[in-house]
């Protein structure tokens, strides 16, 4: 009986110690697909901002149904929440960017793009980086923001027609040269004319670098003093160490 009881107390304890390293195991899978599942999600919003800058909201939309599957398969729940906020920003996104230039909304196309930008530019650099960033309540806002820039401009849709004349007749000159077009292809242009120029100077056309405070600029400035003075010279006084010189017509 001795030897019986200790062969099912050997056979229990192994028992145990399998379903141990199974429940270890399992917990190291599922670790693992979490991690592999958030790493893509985080991967293809980084390839957001590239459509994204050129408005291609149909490449965009595909991305973010990628990142949600990634998402869902993982147990990601953020990350799938952040997948539709971001596909319904891109449907309203692209219901402005593919009006035409007459219906006057090439304006509101432009903060729109600005809006959704400024969210996936600053949450990418964070990915890139390797930082975290959940940013749900700054992407609700971007897209209530952008909401609100299609209801303005259905209103300005409204009053233009309601002007009467040819199609975009009372649009500002700077938008009538754009009669006839789509203001995503307007905007797309001049992206694609800033990112060349960012090639030229051997920055990164899709992450360019952050513009240069004036204190990096200039650190002997860090002081806040030449700030100081020259508010002073504005204002009509000549601070300590200036003197006044004219130039100019008999000024030299």
């Amino acid at each position: 009986m001795t030897s019986k009881s200790n062969l099912r107390a050997v056979q229990s304890a192994g028992q145990e110690q399998e379903m141990g390293v199974g429940k270890r195991q399992g917990g190291a899978r599922a670790a693992t697909a979490t991690s592999d599942g958030v790493a893509e999600f985080r991967e293809a919003f980084v390839s957001l901002v590239d459509p994204a800058g050129l408005l291609d909201m149909e490449a965009c939309v595909r991305i973010a149904g990628r990142m949600e599957e990634a998402a869902s398969r993982s147990g990601y729940e953020a990350g799938a929440r952040m997948s539709s906020i971001l596909a319904d920003m891109f449907a309203a996104t692209d219901d402005i960017a593919g009006r035409p230039v007459e219906d006057g909304a090439l304006g509101h196309a432009g903060i729109a793009r600005r809006f959704m930008m400024g969210v996936l530019r600053g949450t990418a650099e964070a990915y890139r980086d390797g930082g975290d960033a959940e940013p749900i309540a700054e992407l609700e806002d971007a897209r209530g923001m952008i909401i609100h820039q299609g209801a303005r401009a259905d209103r300005y849709r409204e009053q233009l027609r309601a002007a009467g004349g040819p199609p975009g007749a009372s649009l500002p000159w700077i938008e009538r040269k754009d009669v006839g077009k789509v203001c995503r292809d307007v905007i797309r242009k001049e992206q694609e004319w800033v990112r060349e120029q960012r090639r030229k100077l051997g920055d990164d056309p899709v992450f360019p670098p952050k513009p240069k405070t004036p204190r990096e600029i200039c650190p002997e400035w860090g002081d806040g003093r030449a700030g100081n003075e020259i508010q002073e010279l504005m204002s009509g006084n000549i601070p300590e160490g200036y003197k006044l010189v004219r130039v100019g017509k008999g000024g030299g």
